[in-house]
């Protein structure tokens, strides 16, 4: 299997070197990949480089700007929208949530002082920091809090997965905000955390959305100047940032579609830093030409095959779901594709082995092929079938889909992959067809993805997946639950989920490899992908 792995990685990697260009549409290929058989570099030096930030050689300097790459316009710039890769990118170096993980995947107050919960009473409290002012020079207070707390419960982009319990807010006093929720919900600070970019209303209300949505304004240390479609996204420092100063002059956010235009970008001195996502090949190549690279401390994505086990046809009948599972070789792939661990793991679940939310008992399935096409047989399946596979635009997983592809041909299934571009792939998230490969974020953690995706209602999988009445149960009785609670019915609810039922079946996780100019200092991408202590980021002078 690992020569059969091997070969399809160069064939693959072959192609994405080749392909400069993004696809702007959906395209399909179906078939087994052929290719000669190769191996990986040494990654033995990228396996040592797991620093968490960039060491400083100098003392810092204010001036000149920093370019990060994305692969396309955004779809939005409105905060209460923000979810795509791009935008993810680029969020935080403009807008800020309320809360923010700490290295060890915990929520902790950022824009507040405190925030305390209180299950009798069904309220979460929380103060703001003193002097923090939107980039228009508005203050944010407990009013401009509430405002985007109740805009986001009616427009947020994931209101029903993480606002589902919240009933009303109301200002206590001007710093002390107090959220009345309709029943308890353990796991809402790490929605705050993960989504609900705080947005001045004043902007919201005096350029309506469509103009916010061109000149967003948030409490970042950057502010958006322009946005020139089609080429990026520009800023400018925002003097008053309550952090203090920053010593860039901007940051700007400009479109290379493929890695190998942003690491040719990279190299020229076009861009500053690139973000990296399962590419070992690429990361290693720029290690080994000097550029600084760093594996951020929580673990960046989980690449899983999510069933539609609704849908009549083969994958609604349990074998064959596992025939697929036992036929992929997630350890060949992870190995090949990703420098032997340096990069990211295996792992049965959203979580890997050293996390709390980990469970042990969720074994997954050993590449067994004879097993695999035994259990096609009994489901009545012995002469295979077809079906397809969708998958967002992305090197990475357009390598894994394509090996896949490959490994279930030898079982009999005849696949199609479905390439989504980033825009689009929104549309596919409530029902897809066959199998979605989906890089399930991983920053806000195993459980708080469990608890708002796997609960009927939520816009992802809400017609595809089984909902069956026990993990659905354990899940919501979790939620309003204590913490020891908590873990005991979301770790037995994973068991379901992933072993069981096999809805879900991850194939890697993979880390966030920030690569970044030799001139470039400070801590970007440490703690989380795309994340930074943006004033006290600097750049060393021409």
């Amino acid at each position: 299997m690992k020569k059969l792995v091997a070969m399809l990685l160069v064939f693959t990697m072959s192609i994405s070197l080749v392909a400069c260009g993004g696809n702007k549409s959906s395209e399909s290929t179906s078939g087994e990949s052929k290719a000669n058989e190769s191996t990986v570099g040494d990654t033995k030096a990228a396996e040592e480089n797991t620093a968490a930030s960039v060491e400083n050689s100098g003392e810092p300097v204010s001036g000149g700007t920093v370019n990060i790459p994305i692969t396309d316009d955004p779809t939005t710039l409105q905060g209460w929208m923000l979810r795509n890769t791009n935008e993810s990118a680029l969020a935080p170096a403009i807008y800020e949530t309320l809360l923010r993980y700490d290295e060890t995947g915990k929520p902790q107050p950022f824009l507040l002082e405190s925030f305390e919960g209180d299950p009798e009473a069904l309220t979460y409290t929380m103060v703001v920091r003193d002097g923090i002012t939107f980039q228009d020079g508005t203050p944010l207070d407990a009013e401009a809090v509430k405002w985007n707390l109740d805009y986001y419960k009616e427009n947020g982009v994931l209101t029903g997965s993480y606002f589902n319990y919240v009933e009303s807010v109301e200002v206590a006093d001007d710093k002390t905000v107090v959220v009345h929720m309709s029943q308890w919900d353990a796991l809402f600070d790490y929605g705050l955390a993960r989504t609900c970019f705080i947005c001045s209303p004043t902007a919201v209300e005096s350029l309506g959305v469509d103009g916010f949505n061109e000149m967003p304004v948030g409490t970042g240390a950057f502010k958006v100047t322009k946005w020139v479609h089609g080429e990026g996204i520009y800023t400018e420092k925002y003097d008053q940032y309550w952090q203090g100063t920053p010593y860039l002059d901007g940051v700007n956010f400009k479109i290379y579609a493929s890695t190998a235009t942003q690491q040719a970008a990279l190299e020229v001195g076009d861009l500053d830093i690139m973000n990296l996502t399962g590419d070992a090949i690429t990361a290693d190549a720029l290690k080994a030409k000097g550029y600084s690279m760093s594996n951020a401390a929580i673990p960046s994505t989980g690449y899983t095959l999510c069933f539609n086990s609704q849908a009549d046809g083969p994958l609604k009948d349990l074998r064959v779901r596992q025939a697929i599972a036992y036929a992929v070789d997630t350890k060949a792939i992870c190995d090949s594709l990703l420098g032997d661990g340096a990069y990211g793991t295996e792992s049965t679940q959203w979580a890997i082995s050293s996390s709390a939310e980990y469970n042990s008992e969720v074994t997954g399935y050993d590449y067994d092929v004879e097993k695999a096409k035994a259990l096609l047989k009994e489901a009545g399946y012995d002469k295979g079938f077809e079906l397809t596979i969708n998958f967002q635009v992305g090197d990475f997983a357009k390598s894994v889909c394509q090996i896949i592809q490959a490994e279930l041909q030898q079982i009999g299934v005849t696949v199609t992959l479905n390439q989504i571009e980033v825009a689009n792939y929104a549309n596919y998230l409530g029902e897809w067809d066959g199998i979605l490969f989906h890089p399930m974020g991983l920053g806000n953690g195993q459980f708080s993805q469990v608890a708002a995706n796997m609960i009927p209602g939520a816009r992802f999988g809400g017609s595809t997946f089984l909902h069956d009445e026990k993990s659905v149960g354990l899940i919501n009785e979790a939620i309003v639950s204590d913490q020891a609670t908590l873990s005991k019915n979301l770790k037995e609810a994973v068991k379901i989920l992933f072993q069981d039922n096999v809805e879900l079946y991850t194939v890697a996780i993979t880390y966030s490899t920030a690569v970044t100019s030799p001139k470039l200092h400070g801590d970007y991408g440490a703690v989380q992908q795309y994340n930074a202590t943006w004033n006290e980021l600097w750049k060393e002078t021409e």
